[in-house]
């Protein structure tokens, strides 16, 4: 009975002004909501409050006067819901817009400046749209809070997509920034079983103190079990090779092997030297500082003198150069050094009269053996640059980074056997001035020394070799070269025409995609190469990021800002910023403020 009292019915409606929204009545004159649906409870509200104004509408006009009410309540429904989905708008946008200053490692305080571009121009395209556009929040402070909660909620999608990781690995690095801070940089890859690919960064660490083997184990252990990783699917770890990275006893690598096989005793860790800086190690074999010792101490007098640069420029314009200015080297940038010798090559006879005209003239310039050295270092440094670029793509296979490294291995050999014939048609810069038939004859040993040092760099490589070549070619390899618990699978998969074809057209990693459970071990085999890291490139990228997000203009940036920048920087992941959108609501911007 007293739940039938509770409910509300129809006749309230036109005897106290009432209707029922959400399970509660509201009435219709003023708005208010009552807790409880009991006629005792409208009528003392209706007798209260408005029966000395509503008593004289009755039959026809109480009929009219209620349907009034009613639609006035419905306009205010729906300009409440309206003013909500302005407002979640509003809220979106500024967290879009945070995105992309984050991404593009701009100061927060930007976005006052966007919002002040936004504002001028909808005045001009829609004006009624106005009050819209500054409702959009972006002060400095919004922008780091919206920075912050978009890189926490990237940290919870990574947490829980590393749940489905079959396998993993990780890359670490450190590097010095402003202020002389130290930052530990750890980068996952992990592979599904699905096979799809996630490749992000794990965790940045400030190390403000000095730091031993055994700290940098700590961090990365710490790292990982914010996350909850299974330590048994650990499969490699890539490092630049320092000695408190790859110490046999005591370095990072050794201690994470040691606790990689308290979770699975015949596990073995992969230690990766990262490719890139072998690369690198292996170039200063070539020993031509003659050469390139002149070249750096001229374009360096040339350009850090502001009236010589002036006047070189000058000249090159006087001589109709084909190019209008010399470039600079620097050692951080690498691959610099092969664009300044080329242009320097090219700009040869400009600068000789330059120098000259300066009283500083260069005697090698016009020494036909030094520009033959010079021509030989433009072509072998083009040919390293090649590789270096082809080893610097972001997500590669660990497989196809090694099949470039191989690939030049080959081509070393091919070079060596030309030049000993006299073949210049890979050396063109060297082609155009050589006099001589025998002019190849002396370059050999360079290629020479340059081949053994890559075979001597790269030769842990080929420990693994059989494994990534079961890999990347199953329909190729020798059965006897496949490790005995595999043989049986691979025997299977090679004799599977469907799969073959599968894999002829569109070649791997894309072909694991289609492989069947019914090849669980070599899956999972499949799935440990997919993880590799080639390189710590991943890290390097994110240490030019930081450089850029925090320069001595933005010194005031804390750790915790820089890192949600980063977080976000470098991402492959995007946030859910329809999840966050729904946990904030718009705030007019307020006072403005400064990182």
């Amino acid at each position: 009975m007293d739940r039938e009292h509770r409910m509300f019915q129809e006749k309230w409606e036109r005897a106290y002004f009432f209707v029922e929204v959400k399970n509660s009545p509201v009435c219709l004159i003023c708005n208010q909501t009552l807790s409880v649906s009991k006629e005792y409870n409208l009528r003392r509200h209706y007798e209260a409050n408005h029966s000395k104004h509503f008593d004289r509408y009755t039959e026809e006009m109480r009929d009219e006067k209620l349907n009034e009410l009613k639609k006035g309540l419905n306009f205010l429904q729906h300009l409440s819901s309206n003013t909500n989905k302005l407002s979640d708008a509003a809220v979106k946008c500024s967290y879009v817009i945070s995105e992309k200053i984050a991404r593009a490692s701009k100061p927060f305080t930007d976005g006052e400046f966007i919002k002040d571009c936004l504002l001028s121009a909808a005045e001009i395209l829609c004006p009624e749209q106005k009050p819209a556009f500054a409702n959009i929040s972006l002060t400095g402070n919004t922008v780091a809070q919206r920075v912050k909660d978009m890189a926490e909620n990237l940290q919870d999608k990574l947490r829980e997509k590393v749940k489905s990781f079959v396998t993993f690995s990780i890359a670490v690095d450190e590097s010095t920034y402003i202020n002389n801070t130290r930052q530990l940089i750890i980068f996952i890859r992990g592979v599904d079983e699905n096979f799809d690919i996630t490749e992000e960064l794990l965790d940045m660490v400030p190390m403000t103190d000095p730091t031993s083997e055994s700290d940098l184990f700590l961090y990365v252990e710490k790292s990982l079990e914010k996350f909850n990783v299974d330590w048994s699917k650990l499969v490699s770890v890539t490092t630049d090779g320092a000695p408190a990275m790859v110490c046999d006893n005591t370095g990072l690598v050794a201690k994470l092997k040691s606790k990689v096989k308290m979770f699975f005793k015949d596990a073995e860790l992969k230690s990766i030297h990262c490719i890139i800086h072998q690369e690198l190690f292996c170039t200063k074999k070539l020993k031509l500082e003659h050469v390139m010792d002149v070249v750096i101490n001229t374009v360096d007098w040339i350009r850090t003198r502001g009236s010589n640069h002036r006047q070189f420029r000058a000249l090159l314009e006087e001589l109709n150069a084909q190019y209008g200015n010399l470039l600079y080297y620097t050692k951080v940038r690498w691959l610099s050094r092969g664009m300044v010798l080329k242009r320097f090559f090219e700009l040869i006879k400009e600068i000789d009269v330059f120098m000259s005209s300066k009283g500083k003239p260069l005697p090698q310039l016009t020494s036909e053996d030094w520009i033959r050295d010079l021509a030989f270092l433009v072509d072998i440094t083009n040919h390293l640059n090649t590789l270096n670029i082809s080893l610097q793509r972001r997500s590669q296979v660990v497989t196809q980074m090694y099949d470039s490294v191989c690939s030049f291995l080959t081509k070393l050999s091919l070079w060596e056997a030309h030049l000993a014939a006299n073949n210049l048609a890979h050396f063109p810069t060297l082609k155009s001035v050589s006099r001589n038939e025998r002019d190849g004859l002396i370059y050999i040993p360079k290629i020479v020394e340059l081949k053994m040092e890559f075979q001597k760099r790269f030769f842990d490589f080929k420990h693994y070799e059989n494994e990534l070549i079961l890999f990347s070619s199953p329909f190729s390899i020798n059965i006897d070269s496949v490790n005995e618990e595999l043989q049986m699978e691979v025997i299977e998969l090679q004799c599977n025409t469907v799969l073959k074809t599968k894999y002829d057209d569109i070649g791997i990693p894309e072909f694991y995609k289609y492989l069947s459970k019914s090849y669980p071990k070599y899956r999972k085999h499949c799935a440990k190469i997919l993880s590799m890291f080639g390189s710590t490139y991943v890290c390097e990228q994110l240490f030019s990021v930081m450089k850029l997000s925090k320069t001595k203009f933005r010194s005031q940036l804390k750790d915790t800002g820089l890192h949600s920048v980063l977080h976000i920087a470098t991402r492959n992941m995007r946030p859910d910023i329809d999840i966050l959108v729904q946990k904030k609501r718009c705030q007019v911007s307020g006072s403005k403020s400064k990182e």
